[in-house]
């Protein structure tokens, strides 16, 4: 089987759509760090497997799939009279090869053709849930992806399940086993090398603070009273938290960010580059 054309709107660094030719026989995809290579195969696997990163997509639904510039558009809108829609992730793959499974006019173009697409969306059963959150006083700051839905079909618009496609889709990655959880090796490295007790102890109490906080929300309040009513096992009350079960559990719990990605969504040039930063140090960069 080969692949035609890759349509990806509003995937990660991808702005509204980008569509890509591809040639028959072996195709490369040459760039700077962060012009989108890795998010392409990204792409093309998720379209054709339901997997990024090892699992399904459908059990780590995250705002950081989104474009960030069409997410500060949509947020920005909320305080205006022009309201945008929710933004969606829409990866589309055409074949070159006719399948009669897989034909129709189901994609973003309504032209005749065999592939897939696979969508992120708003799921309007949580309409009414949705404009309440809009409507209250919270400030909305990211995408409300528990609202969202994963629609996967063929471009007959049959759905498609991982089990149910014909087709299989592996992604090969050298770098999967050397960069797992990468980010947080890269914060252990600093707080030990870099940071005094003073530092450490502040933030252990700054996350001991946002506990007390997640506890006293009036949401987590309200599932902690439905727990614990479901839950009469003994005269001790049962709820939910975040976990303080170890001295050091405010380590792991912390994320490298890069501006406002976290370190393990950012493309692996730049986690290349940032890492052996901090390995090198600024005046001894490594070559890779």
């Amino acid at each position: 089987m080969r692949i035609d054309k890759i349509n990806i709107e509003n995937f990660r660094c991808f702005y509204g759509k980008f569509s890509l030719a591809l040639n028959e026989g072996i195709n490369v995809l040459v760039g700077n760090n962060e012009a989108g290579k890795s998010t392409i195969l990204e792409a093309v696997n998720l379209g054709l497997s339901g997997i990024l990163n090892g699992k399904y997509l459908k059990d780590q639904l995250s705002s950081y799939l989104f474009n960030h510039q069409v997410v500060d558009e949509y947020i920005a809108s909320l305080k205006t009279d022009a309201r945008k829609s929710l933004p969606h992730i829409l990866i589309e793959i055409f074949f070159a090869e006719d399948f009669p499974l897989f034909e129709g006019n189901g994609n973003s173009e309504r032209k005749k053709a065999s592939g897939i697409s696979f969508k992120i969306e708003f799921d309007p059963a949580y309409e009414s849930e949705y404009e309440a959150l809009v409507a209250s006083d919270d400030d909305v700051l990211s995408i409300p992806v528990e609202y969202y839905r994963i629609t996967w079909k063929s471009f007959a618009r049959e759905s498609i399940t991982g089990r149910s496609i014909p087709l299989k889709s592996v992604l090969i990655d050298s770098t999967s086993n050397r960069y797992q959880n990468g980010s947080d090796v890269y914060i252990s490295r600093i707080i030990r090398d870099d940071l005094d007790d003073k530092e450490k102890v502040g933030l252990s109490q700054a996350h001991r603070r946002l506990k007390e906080a997640f506890g006293s929300d009036k949401a987590v309040e309200a599932v902690n009273k439905k727990v614990n009513a479901k839950a009469k096992v003994s005269n001790k009350t049962l709820h939910v938290s975040v976990d303080l079960s170890s001295h050091n559990s405010w380590e792991t719990s912390l994320m490298a960010y890069l501006d406002k990605t976290p370190f393990q969504q950012i493309g692996k040039g730049e986690q290349c580059v940032v890492k052996t930063n901090k390995e090198g140090g600024a005046g001894n960069m490594m070559g890779i």
